[in-house]
């Protein structure tokens, strides 16, 4: 199981989220060497390690849409 950095904040901090973002951008960094992996495999052991750090499913569900996004955005501007 990769390892997810753990809530430090209470459920309904108004930045709880931007944390658990964060926390999922440094599991994302490990998981990127390995290139057997595809996005849906690297989903369920974001999603595995952060329920088990801590993470309710709907924060994990927001963080990861928020990287796919900011991924998509840096892609844009990369090939501009």
């Amino acid at each position: 199981m990769i390892h997810v950095v753990p809530p430090t904040r209470p459920v309904g901090h108004p930045d709880r989220t931007l944390d658990c973002e964060e926390a999922l951008e440094k599991a994302v960094h490990a998981l990127d060497t390995d290139e057997t992996l595809s996005e849906r495999d690297i989903e369920a052991k974001l999603i595995e390690g952060g329920l088990a750090a801590g993470w309710t499913r709907k924060e994990l569900g927001t963080a990861i849409a928020d990287l796919r996004r900011n991924a998509a955005v840096q892609m844009q501007r990369q090939a501009e």
